[in-house]
């Protein structure tokens, strides 16, 4: 079977491409063919595609093209896609992200008559800014206007085009509102990992993440800051990833008196994720937004370590009290507090982190997940 992959950004290394990196081969280990489209730039690291393609989106000068372009139908991407999809006869197309261009792709692939299958990661058809595009000014209202009528006009589409949305959390599928005879709950796979014993000396934070707006990794700083705390004062974090506040941030932490305790450590691999998680004791998810199923929750607690998350999107559903703590999503006093508790009750860190781990090792066995995804595009091919 010959599988067409659309990615919207594998550039950005967040779940959606590290997913798509796992899958890849994983088809191919079963014998179907991967073929790769995504926009914006050539997908790079994908050895498991045997063909791939993108569309190179020419970004206009003015905001109200841009606007047509982006929500409205596009026809250079249109065409563009129409022959690359048709010359690769795909049986199936197998969507992850897309946030962008929806107005675009779901028709056009619906209209060449390409069953799709779309693997949901976030929750951007209910977040009309998804992009988090300055919506102040005198025309602010207008374009937020226009933002919830072009989302409406998306989930119509997205919902009508579709055959198949697999969610990994019930509080997504339920807060999108995926059709319920097409969405089927499906936990992401998350590998087994050596377990060692957790650093009991102190709190030792880990966040893994973009570093954006969106994941709040200001809001960890400023909590750790403000705290008088001495058991807080002792913790340290480790912090892992790139993104445009990474310059900020570490001004941030040098003008608060940080830099002792608080270390960069940029892009890291498989081996240095390993190192990371394995110094750490709590991994910590501040975002801004609502988290679908947030790989680093998973990934720690399959190595023992729980986690402390913004409570919302997915993160209640995965975290409970008895497998981890949650903090009122931008409130950094919440944040500060349920820190400084856990910094007083170190034990806690092993008792939630192991039940942590033994959930995680039961619902998000990978061999059952691949099993899952290839028995769906057996389904759709038919």
């Amino acid at each position: 079977m010959r599988i067409l992959h659309f990615h919207d950004a594998p550039r950005i290394h967040g779940g959606a491409t590290a997913y798509l990196k796992q899958l890849l081969p994983q088809m191919a280990a079963r014998g179907h063919e991967n073929v790769l489209f995504c926009l914006d730039e050539a997908p790079k690291g994908f050895p498991d595609a045997v063909a791939t393609d993108f569309f190179a989106y020419q970004r206009s000068e003015s905001a109200l093209q841009r606007r047509k372009d982006f929500h409205h139908f596009h026809p250079p991407l249109a065409e563009h896609m129409k022959q690359w999809f048709m010359a690769q006869s795909p049986d199936v197309v197998h969507i992850q992200n897309c946030a962008a261009f929806r107005s675009t792709i779901f028709p056009t692939i619906y209209n060449i008559g390409l069953p799709i299958l779309m693997t949901v990661h976030d929750f951007t058809l209910i977040d009309p800014n998804p992009f988090g595009l300055d919506r102040s000014g005198p025309t602010g209202g207008l374009r937020n206007w226009l933002d919830k009528l072009s989302l409406k006009a998306d989930r119509k589409r997205v919902f009508t085009s579709a055959e198949l949305f697999l969610c990994p959390t019930e509080a997504l599928r339920d807060g999108v509102g995926f059709p319920r005879e097409k969405s089927r709950v499906q936990r992401l796979p998350i590998q087994p990992a050596e377990v060692s014993p957790l650093p009991s000396d102190c709190l030792r934070l880990f966040f893994a993440g973009t570093l954006f707006r969106s994941k709040g990794v200001d809001l960890l700083i400023q909590a750790l800051s403000s705290s008088s705390d001495p058991e807080l004062q002792r913790a340290t974090l480790l912090i892992a990833g790139t993104g445009d506040l990474e310059d900020n941030l570490k001004t941030s932490v040098a003008d608060a008196g940080l830099g002792d305790r608080v270390r960069f450590l940029g892009f890291c691999d498989g081996e240095q994720m390993a190192k990371a998680y394995a110094e750490s004791n709590l991994q910590v998810l501040p975002s801004r937004v609502p988290e679908n199923s947030p790989l680093t929750v998973l990934e720690a607690g399959a190595r023992g370590r729980p986690s402390l998350a913004s409570h919302a999107g997915g993160v209640p559903e995965l975290v409970p009290p008895e497998r981890g703590w949650t903090f009122r999503s931008e409130d950094v006093d919440h944040l500060r507090q349920q820190l400084e508790s856990i910094a007083h009750d170190l034990p806690a860190l092993a008792n939630r982190g192991a039940a942590m781990r033994d959930w995680v090792r039961t619902e998000f066995a990978p061999q059952r997940h691949w099993d899952s995804v290839d028995a769906c595009y057996q389904e759709l091919a038919r």
